[in-house]
């Protein structure tokens, strides 16, 4: 997320990975998004109080540069809240944490809160259309490959592509009238619910025609 805004400024939209830990997990525990990062010092105050003693950059199995910061076992042994903390069995217990560098981890977190908010489910709902288009195009024009060369040919399929499936739609509406008619419509059909036979069935008429216009434009 970090990368996408700042090489190439685009802002990703979309649900972050959740916490898989336990603490995250039983909604109780003192997770990573509980202890105040101070960037500046290299520390990591806990919700106690207690101020880590490491702070050591690392590479986790995946290659992503992390920060290993750790807490004194005198520390976390006599704490109260040790139980929220963590579940060691180890002679000296104490919290240790891997956290993403600044910049990531900074982009996390507000990625993070922005799910919570209307203004993201509003513009995520959007993605079911967007896959969809895609989804059909794929199906119906074999959109994953082109079968021209020239980027000038390439683009006019593209566009030739879309307008296939414009009127694509707009044939079936039109014929199977009202919204009613065309619930009923798809749920007494024999063939799949997503109409997948439907689209193989015009699939072929839609790539002839747009391969015929793409010969005739650039003759």
């Amino acid at each position: 997320m970090a990368e996408s805004r700042r090489d190439y400024d685009v802002d990703l939209c979309g649900p972050t990975r959740a916490d898989y830990h336990w603490q995250a997990r039983a909604g109780e525990g003192f997770d990573a998004q509980s202890f105040r990062i101070d960037w500046e010092h290299e520390q990591a105050p806990c919700p106690e109080g207690r101020t880590s003693s490491g702070w050591t950059p690392a590479v986790d199995k995946y290659g992503n540069a992390v920060i290993k910061v750790k807490f004194s076992a005198k520390d976390c042994g006599p704490c109260a809240s040790r139980l929220r903390c963590i579940r060691s069995i180890k002679r000296c217990q104490r919290r240790t944490l891997s956290i993403r560098t600044k910049e990531p981890y900074l982009a996390l977190q507000e990625a993070r809160q922005r799910e919570r908010t209307e203004d993201f489910i509003t513009e995520y709902a959007r993605r079911a259309g967007i896959e969809g288009t895609l989804s059909r195009g794929i199906r119906t024009c074999a959109m994953r490959r082109t079968r021209y060369t020239g980027l000038a040919r390439v683009h006019l399929g593209h566009v030739l592509t879309a307008v296939a499936l414009n009127f694509l739609r707009l044939g079936k509406w039109f014929a199977e009238g009202t919204r009613t008619d065309r619930v009923y419509a798809a749920s007494r059909r024999p063939d799949t619910p997503d109409g997948r036979a439907e689209d193989r069935g015009n699939s072929e008429g839609a790539c002839s025609l747009q391969s015929a216009a793409v010969q005739a434009a650039v003759r």
